[in-house]
């Protein structure tokens, strides 16, 4: 039997075989007693048997190259986790790293990718080699390359929450302990909602520093000394919890810089590339951060509804006009309601706008009003990619409602009656 590349080094290892992550399709394979072909190695197993080449004899050590730290929250309040093209170039410069050994003892760059909650972890290399252990110099070595990277996406994508409510903090901190720094990538939403960084205990009014010294502090931080840190997907978000406007979204960005700096990173990059909206894999219900100007409700058969406020879309008077600010949300929004109804093309997503009753205002006005204001809303959900039937319609003021309280217009009573609201 010749031998032959295995991938070029292509192997992945369970760092904790009792609560490795897996694939679904992984484990049916498995408790049917088969066996999968080479795809199975991108997944965790060392054993492949390929057709007239053998498997390399000599193992493959996790020491002597680069390392690259990812740790990913995959709630299912989230999209299922991605790697960006930012984090793929991280991983294609380990894998071309001069720190690995060129001959005989088989010194690898590997990603390590762990669930932030804990529940298991893999060892993925990325150094392409021969059989007999040497460095795969010739020119399949990009596309050997690549295919270890995919591998590393795939793993990632394969994440999935197990436990309720997200220690952002605390994941990271498990995922580099022990290990050499190194470059670290934090693929999540951001939106913590347990552990000593709970968005929902600390809010988004207060002051991204004092909340940093707070937690080092308590010695809650991660050590982060001499990593390299890289954040992707926050504020992309899933399910149940609103998307955020504008400045909180600028907030979240923030409280994650200030925590990154005050843990004594190297260096902390933030990639605001948009992560695609699949669907998790993660079915444990997990707390919402309540977002200012949004609210959003998963009703017993699954259907959301998504209320946003005039404040967060950004009208002003009697505008119809969007904000830059609430474009953005309404593209995070397209891409929960594109994930959700990936396999329902036939489904109808509504779109209907409120208007209050200021003095001097009239119902046919106060309809014109709120008709423009829901179809704005509706163009900019197509245009960001919404490709199902959308019944759009202004109901004008909510019957029943008024803002004129003791015959006096109550501005926080109109607030609250200006709204749009979604449903899919």
């Amino acid at each position: 039997m010749k031998p032959c590349t295995f991938g070029s080094g292509h192997e992945t290892r369970l760092a904790d075989t009792a609560s490795a992550l897996r694939i679904p399709q992984e484990d049916a394979l498995i408790r049917a007693g088969t066996r999968r072909s080479p795809a199975i190695a991108v997944l965790g197993l060392l054993v492949l048997s390929v057709a007239g080449c053998a498997v390399p004899s000599k193992p493959v050590s996790s020491s002597g190259g680069d390392r690259v730290v990812i740790v990913a929250s995959a709630t299912a309040n989230e999209p299922r986790p991605a790697v960006t093209d930012m984090a793929r170039k991280l991983l294609v410069d380990a894998a071309n790293s001069g720190n690995v050994s060129s001959q005989g003892s088989g010194n690898s760059s590997v990603a390590l990718v762990s669930a932030a909650d804990g529940a298991g972890s893999r060892e993925v290399v990325l150094t392409p080699r021969r059989a007999d252990g040497s460095l795969e110099h010739g020119l399949q070595r990009p596309s050997l390359i690549e295919r270890n990277v995919q591998a590393v996406a795939d793993t990632v994508a394969a994440t999935a929450a197990a436990r309720s409510g997200l220690d952002l903090l605390g994941g990271i901190d498990a995922a580099v302990r022990g290990a050499a720094p190194g470059r670290l990538i934090v693929v999540s939403s951001g939106l913590s909602t347990a552990g000593a960084f709970d968005l929902r205990q600390v809010g988004w009014d207060a002051d991204p520093e004092t909340v940093a010294s707070q937690l080092a502090a308590k010695n809650a931080l991660p050590h982060l000394e001499n990593w390299h840190v890289l954040f992707t997907g926050l504020g992309s978000v899933a399910g149940a919890q609103p998307p955020l406007p504008g400045p909180t979204h600028d907030k979240l960005l923030q409280y994650w810089q200030a925590i990154c700096a005050r843990a004594q990173a190297a260096g902390c990059d933030f990639d605001d590339k948009r992560v695609a909206a699949h669907l998790p894999h993660a079915t444990v219900a997990t707390p919402v951060v309540p977002v200012p100007g949004v609210t959003s409700v998963v009703g017993p058969a699954g259907q959301v509804s998504t209320t946003v406020s005039d404040s967060a879309l950004g009208f002003s008077g009697d505008s119809a006009v969007l904000s830059p600010g609430a474009l953005d949300l309404l593209r995070t929004l397209a891409g929960s309601i594109t994930g959700r109804l990936a396999d329902r093309p036939g489904a109808v997503v509504t779109v209907r706008g409120y208007a209050a009753d200021p003095p001097g205002s009239t119902a046919a006005g106060r309809q014109a009003l709120a008709d423009q204001r829901a179809r704005a809303v509706a163009d900019a959900l197509g245009q960001a990619g919404v490709r199902q039937r959308v019944d759009m319609a202004g109901v004008g003021t909510q019957p029943g409602r008024t803002a004129m309280v003791g015959g006096r217009f109550d501005e926080a009573a109109a607030a609250a009656m200006r709204r749009v609201e979604i449903n899919y």
